[in-house]
């Protein structure tokens, strides 16, 4: 754990928050808020297990945890807030998604003309368990629902008698629909990181595979890839949404895979 005190990691938020763009538009406690959620995660060793085997300089990685906890505080603190306050909408949204994503996980044990309504308690489990936990800000947080939503289904197939029927524990739980475009399987595929291929071994080894995409430069890619892979949409709808061809989300989502690749291939930068 970085040895900071309350007065400099303060310090440290208010130079990172000081360099984003548009900081004029962010509300007069947004530096209060952010000290407090990298304080926090601090507090519970979550910054340390996020971090775990970065070789660098501790106020290197600091500076850079500060800049994702803000980037995400910008990003999803609205939606949070809709949660927070039992907002039906936000709430439904969430679930709609979990349900999608825990029927696709379920048909990788499973099929059954049970598997929807298995899924759809899955994605109960999860709304309760998002609902007494503490969002964390440090990825985004439909990576982090569907993180618990991946350990929920690990753990009850691992224990359940389902699973001496199917020895082998699939390669990907995550899996897209398969389109005419020839989209890649799932989105680990592509991480040439051995740990990305091993389900659910850390929730952070998870998050922070999908919280790479941040680090795509064209906001067209990262909707490509969250849509493909997160919202599941298949490239006609993508299509209709980007206003484009199915041919061009079909390029702007192999290039958005290249540099994932690059991206992850980068080798951490060593301390002196």
């Amino acid at each position: 754990m970085p040895k900071r005190s309350d007065d400099s990691l303060r310090a440290l938020c208010r130079r990172r928050i000081a360099a984003c763009r548009d900081v004029a538009d962010l509300p007069v406690q947004f530096e209060e808020r952010v000290t407090q959620l990298v304080s926090a995660n601090i507090a519970t060793g979550r910054f340390e297990r996020f971090t775990a085997g970065d070789s660098r300089r501790s106020a290197t990685v600091l500076a850079e945890y500060v800049d994702a906890a803000i980037y995400h505080a910008r990003r999803e603190s609205a939606r949070v807030s809709a949660l927070e306050r039992g907002d039906e909408t936000a709430w439904n949204q969430l679930r709609d998604l979990l349900i999608r994503r825990a029927d696709r996980m379920v048909r990788q044990f499973h099929q059954s003309d049970a598997v929807h309504a298995t899924a759809l308690d899955f994605a109960q489990q999860t709304c309760l368990v998002i609902f007494d936990q503490r969002y964390p800000f440090d990825v985004s947080l439909d990576a982090w629902a569907v993180t618990i939503l991946k350990n929920i289904v690990l753990e009850h197939f691992t224990r359940s008698s389902d699973v001496l029927r199917h020895p082998n524990t699939p390669d990907s739980l995550d899996r897209p629909v398969d389109g005419e475009s020839g989209a890649p399987t799932a989105l680990g595929d592509f991480i040439p990181d051995a740990r990305a291929r091993v389900p659910f071994d850390r929730i952070d080894d998870q998050t922070l595979l999908i919280d790479a995409l941040n680090r795509l430069n064209s906001q067209a890619q990262q909707q490509v890839i969250l849509w493909t892979f997160l919202d599941e949409l298949d490239d006609d709808e993508i299509a209709r949404r980007l206003g484009k061809s199915k041919q061009a989300v079909y390029n702007l989502r192999q290039r958005a895979l290249r540099r994932l690749e690059k991206i992850v291939q980068t080798p951490r930068k060593k301390s002196r």
